[in-house]
């Protein structure tokens, strides 16, 4: 893989739920465009210079956003794409006039929804119209070395889009592809459970935890350490709070809370569906990552009840919210079992019950080692001959020797080796690749709408049976067929004379 040819993701949410250079919308031929796009494209757009060629910058947006015309949705498609691919290289023309959002050493990233399958005239046909777009996505991205985002809030859509590009994707080298298989399953059959650390808010723009104690003794006048001297970022943090122990904790939430947008590490995560999430980060960019896609998370804990909550997370070191929770001080570490024992404990029963998949995580914090370590002394002792791992670190920092320590506990994946590229680069390919296997890809399958997407016949013409037998069960109106009826509906089936049997 290499580390510098651009690339396509596939994203559950919205465009503006996610951190991106610049973002491509669609219009109609009159330059009318969807309300919802208001947010991205401000209050009164106007037409931009050189509309004739069907795409141009709306330069009065907030950010880089470029209109693209899907005409009145009588002309083939592959005239949207050619205005698509224009206004990419528009994109990519100006790629050095503008810092990127991701940071330094990162490639451009443009979000774009599936265009034309809105109000744009293409609905009806979405199917051909993933197929030809994710394609020709793909070797845009490469040809250009721009990353590109393909986004869209639609469950059926985004699975749909995972489907199309099966055969487009790059597989991960080596051992790697079969980790992301596996992973993939984990999630997919709900087993799953996420621990996310700051390096997964890194992409988003906030500090790491070095960055964040240098911010904070700014903010206080305090001089950082000297050269070669020893002292812990939880005891500089120690120093600061006695400066003003009143107002430290506002002053952590003060510097964490000015980033709104998900990084794509979030909503690529966000796309999973984890129903159990523990993080030590103090941002609710993952919140928003999976509110984004639709869904809801029922219960934050440890301040709502989870008792009943089809998803939960648990923040184990307070958040913006709730600055007076913050954890961040050698004396709150110490004082942290003693005061939360029960949020600890949700953690360590998802190491024994759950596939953990730890981001963004260095396993340097004091409480996350303590509890770990414990759950594995408890195997030792109570689960003879067990030797599985009880989860997985993707670690994007390449820490081979904190990777020994772990070994035999934690499969621990040094992505910079095994991918051959910066971690950074290489934590987002796995997780896009974990979410490609991960994607449930049978909720379009009925749909007339996608059939396009059938190229064999033999399915395309299966398909067709199953929605005529739907017809007959629906129309026969009795509640024994109603489980299948139900189960039908699920897999996309879309019948004119559609009742639901309860």
């Amino acid at each position: 893989m290499n580390e510098h040819a651009g690339h396509l993701f596939v994203v559950h949410g919205r465009i503006e739920s996610v951190i991106h250079d610049a973002a491509l919308i669609p219009v109609d031929a009159a330059f009318n465009f969807n309300p919802g796009w208001r947010d991205l494209v401000g209050a009164s757009p106007r037409v931009p210079p050189g509309w004739d060629r069907g795409y141009g910058r709306m330069k009065e947006a907030p950010d880089r956003v470029w209109a693209v015309s899907t005409g009145d949705g009588s002309e083939d498609y592959a005239f949207i794409l050619d205005r698509i691919v224009g206004a990419l290289e528009r994109v990519d023309k100006f790629r050095d006039s503008y810092p990127l959002k991701r940071g330094e050493g990162t490639l451009p990233l443009v979000a774009l929804p599936v265009i034309g399958i809105g109000l744009g005239g293409y609905s009806e046909d979405r199917g051909k119209v993933l197929h030809l777009l994710v394609e020709r996505l793909t070797t845009t991205a490469k040809r250009l070395d721009l990353d590109i985002a393909l986004v869209t809030p639609d469950p059926a859509v985004y699975a749909a889009a995972q489907y199309a590009r099966r055969k487009v994707a790059p597989r991960l080298p080596g051992r790697l592809e079969e980790s992301a298989v596996d992973l993939a399953n984990s999630a997919r059959s709900g087993h799953l459970a996420l621990l996310l650390g700051a390096g997964v808010s890194a992409a988003a723009g906030l500090p790491g935890w070095g960055a964040l104690i240098e911010g904070l003794e700014r903010r206080f006048g305090m001089e950082p350490p000297g050269e070669g001297l020893d002292i812990s970022l939880t005891d500089r943090a120690e120093l600061i709070e006695r400066v003003d122990k009143d107002g430290f904790k506002r002053q952590v939430a003060e510097l964490i809370k000015p980033a709104k947008r998900p990084s794509l590490p979030h909503v690529l995560l966000a796309g999973l569906d984890c129903h159990q999430v523990v993080t030590t980060n103090y941002d609710v960019l993952y919140e928003a990552a999976v509110f984004a896609t639709g869904k809801d998370i029922k219960s934050v804990m440890p301040w709502a009840s989870a008792h009943g909550a089809d998803r939960w997370i648990l923040k184990l070191h307070g958040d913006v919210d709730h600055p007076e929770q913050i954890v961040l001080t050698r004396r709150h570490m110490v004082r942290y079992d003693a005061a939360n024992r029960p949020s600890a404990a949700v953690l360590q029963s998802l190491l024994l019950t759950k596939r953990l998949l730890a981001v963004g995580v260095s396993m340097t914090d004091d409480n996350v080692i303590r509890l770990a370590h414990e759950v594995d002394e408890y195997r030792v002792q109570h689960q003879k001959g067990g030797t599985a791992t009880f989860g997985t670190v993707l670690d994007s920092k390449g820490d081979k020797l904190r990777g020994q320590l772990w070994d035999g506990q934690l499969d621990w994946i040094n992505l910079p080796d095994e991918v051959g590229m910066s971690g950074f680069r290489a934590l987002e390919l796995v997780l896009d690749r974990i979410a490609f296997h991960a994607a449930r890809t049978s909720s379009w399958l009925l749909d007339e709408r996608f059939d396009g997407l059938l190229n064999d016949r033999e399915d395309a013409a299966l398909a067709a049976d199953v929605r005529a037998l739907y017809d007959r069960m629906s129309k026969r109106g009795i509640s024994k067929w109603a489980p299948l009826v139900r189960r039908l509906e699920e897999l996309g089936v879309q019948g004119e004379n559609q009742r639901r049997l309860r």
